[in-house]
């Protein structure tokens, strides 16, 4: 993603996703990914230039957002911070489920039509009697 600000300033965010729970537990369990793992992706992407084709020249990502699909643990969040330095610290934001369905309810969105269930299609000229 990018964004440019009314400088004319362009930042460019970075996302890693991952599906369920980010803990700090040495043994991934089934549906969690450890925060190690993730370190070492993040501090990749933040080093890794990509390619802007409208301003034709290689950039480096700015920030960087850490998005899980379950819970991001403190211990998870305190790890990662001991590891980065200072700098790099600053450029990682945290997402997890709850902050991503809060978004929905703080900018008066409705979800996704794929984040609800399927509706049952009832057909109103059946004869059959319902009991």
């Amino acid at each position: 993603m990018k964004f440019t600000l009314p400088t004319l300033h362009v930042l460019y965010f970075g996302i890693q996703a991952k599906r369920g729970k980010l803990d700090s537990a040495g043994v991934g369990k089934e549906g969690s990914s450890n925060i190690a793992e993730i370190h070492n992706q993040v501090n990749m992407m933040l080093g890794h230039e990509i390619f802007d084709p409208e301003l034709n020249r290689r950039v480096l990502v700015d920030h960087a957002f850490i998005v899980a699909g379950g819970e991001i643990t403190k211990q998870a969040r305190n790890w990662i911070g001991n590891k980065l330095d200072a700098t790099k610290r600053s450029q990682i934001m945290f997402m997890d489920r709850d902050d991503v369905l809060n978004l929905f309810i703080v900018t008066n969105l409705p979800l996704p039509k794929e984040a609800l269930p399927a509706k049952k299609f009832v057909d109103p000229f059946d004869d059959d009697l319902p009991f």
